[in-house]
């Protein structure tokens, strides 16, 4: 008999938004779904009243609650009326409701598969640090040794933990990227230079890496690079920068697009030449595969986690280091292979990558055989 299948996360798992966890879990579910299993979506939010997109199986929002308070009644109800046959797929860590939940699913004999979509890598771990120590001591070692399995979608995160704690469930499984999700009609956009350097993603601007994204890309239009640089993206660092941007002198050749959804999304991505992600901490970023399944040659850091694989395939540039100067040195390269006309070349490797390794059916199939202890 095969299990029902409850994937929860934070929000309202709309692949939309800027949040890749979202897109993650909807993905998840979705082509569970196709495969024939009963799949949910629960998700925890302040605006559980709010609509939640149309997917063919349900998508239950429950309210979000304060650290001292008890899960909401709702998710509660809904919990007791599961067999012992649901298999609970939680997205996301240092999320107390999910800790909570945790700890019911335990008491009542139910599985749990934890992903962590690289909150525990180096990095990450970085920001806020001591709270985090406390709580992974307190709360989140707990979690992580009851589980199921617990999955990462990124090599360095997998790596990392067993600094933290030594845990004999862990799995490996990186993120996907779906084809049906990149049909748009194309039309060419406005340019001032060639070739087009481009992101997409939230704007944060250490995690991300564009401070220094920024700083290479100053460094080689001043010593007489001629293309320009696209940010489709917003967040709190926005601001910062635009200002960094000006202070380098730049203005002129770095295009902020703010936050674009769907196929104006798409389409802006498609018109870009490379796709840059100088990522310092990332689990599996699905806007790198997104690029990639759009034909876009890829420049990554090492923390995206498919660096050694996109320069295995051909697919694009590798930056073993993360700096300003490896940043410069990565966009002169790339501008030669775009005046060479090599560069289409790579986009159709990345594309062909996409296919070969990052099928979402087959990512699937693999957690269904963890769900069913295979």
């Amino acid at each position: 008999m095969n299990p029902k299948i409850i994937h929860i996360v934070l929000g309202k798992a709309n692949p939309n938004r800027m949040n890749g966890v979202n897109k993650v879990a909807h993905n998840h579910a979705l082509h569970m779904h196709k495969l024939g299993y009963d799949v949910e979506i629960w998700g925890i939010t302040k605006t559980p009243e709010a609509e939640v997109l149309e997917r063919g199986f349900p998508t239950k929002l429950f309210r979000q609650q304060s650290f001292y308070r008890d899960l909401d009644p709702k998710l509660l109800f809904n919990l007791s009326k599961t067999s012992k046959n649901t298999i609970f797929h939680i997205h996301g860590a240092f999320i107390p409701d999910f800790y909570k939940l945790s700890r019911m699913l335990v008491d009542m004999k139910r599985k749990y598969v934890y992903t962590t979509h690289g909150s525990f890598n180096k990095v990450a771990l970085e920001k806020n640090k001591w709270v985090k120590k406390i709580y992974i001591q307190r709360y989140e070692k707990t979690m992580l040794k009851d589980a199921l399995k617990v999955h990462f979608s990124g090599q360095s995160e997998y790596d990392h933990i067993d600094k933290i704690i030594k845990l004999s469930n862990k799995v490996l499984i990186p993120n996907g990227q779906s084809f049906e999700e990149v049909v748009f009609d194309y039309h060419k956009m406005n340019r001032k230079q060639n070739p087009v350097f481009g992101f997409c993603g939230r704007l944060d601007l250490y995690y991300k890496g564009l401070d220094l994204l920024i700083d290479g890309f100053a460094a080689y239009v001043m010593k007489g690079g001629h293309g320009e640089l696209w940010m489709i993206g917003d967040g709190e660092d926005r601001k910062t920068l635009e200002d960094q941007v000006k202070r380098k002198g730049v203005k002129d050749r770095v295009n902020f697009m703010g936050a674009r959804y769907g196929k104006d999304k798409l389409n802006r991505i498609a018109n870009m030449d490379v796709f840059c992600h100088p990522s310092r901490s990332e689990g599996s970023p699905t806007a790198v595969l997104e690029a990639a399944a759009l034909a876009r040659p890829l420049m990554v850091s090492t923390a995206t986690n498919i660096g050694q694989i996109v320069e295995a395939n051909g697919c694009g540039i590798h930056l073993r280091q993360t700096t300003a100067k490896s940043i410069e040195k990565a966009c002169f390269d790339f501008q030669k292979l775009f005046d060479d006309k090599e560069s289409e070349s790579m986009g159709l490797c990345a594309q062909n990558l996409v296919q070969k390794e990052f099928n979402w059916l087959n990512i699937s199939i693999r957690l269904i055989q963890i769900y069913e202890g295979n």
